[in-house]
């Protein structure tokens, strides 16, 4: 229920920057010096769809793994950090691991995760960590911890 309020807002938010686009486009001539500032609004309001749209498809397949995935281990192999920061204090590894799930036979695949500094030393190959698999296709694979390495069974709040 609050999954859907929270769209719903999302699009409100959107569709508003569209409306006032829109009236602002009826109210200013092409010949008047501020006419840009309808199809700006309008492009804004387009944006923040396609913004909101790709997060919220992002966070309900993750959240899919989380409530349909399959427990299992992964062993790391590799890992290399990548460009990507949440903060000046957390950034993002790419693991490649050895999935070992139950009734499968163990293979090869990589997930990003997030770590905080203080976890830096600790993320490297030969770690066993928890991960979950998406129980149809088994090359989405998601490590089953947060940035502080602390369990992640959960979706995320709604």
């Amino acid at each position: 229920m609050l999954r859907m309020l929270r769209r719903i807002g999302q699009y409100l938010f959107c569709l508003m920057f569209v409306g006032i686009g829109l009236v602002v486009s009826v109210v200013f001539d092409r010949d008047d010096e501020r006419w840009w500032a309808g199809p700006a609004f309008v492009g804004v309001g387009v944006l923040l769809i396609v913004v909101f749209s790709m997060v919220d498809r992002w966070r309900d397949r993750r959240n899919a793994i989380l409530a349909h995935g399959v427990d299992g281990r992964g062993l790391v192999t590799e890992v290399k950090p990548t460009a990507q920061w949440e903060s000046n204090d957390v950034r993002y590894f790419r693991l490649t691991m050895t999935i070992e799930v139950p009734g499968r036979a163990p293979y090869t695949a990589s997930a990003r995760q997030p770590y905080h500094r203080t976890r830096w030393d600790r993320i490297r190959p030969g770690i066993v960590v928890p991960v979950r698999v998406h129980p149809q296709d088994p090359a989405r694979v998601m490590v089953a911890t947060d940035w502080l390495n602390n369990p992640s069974l959960k979706a995320e709040p709604n």
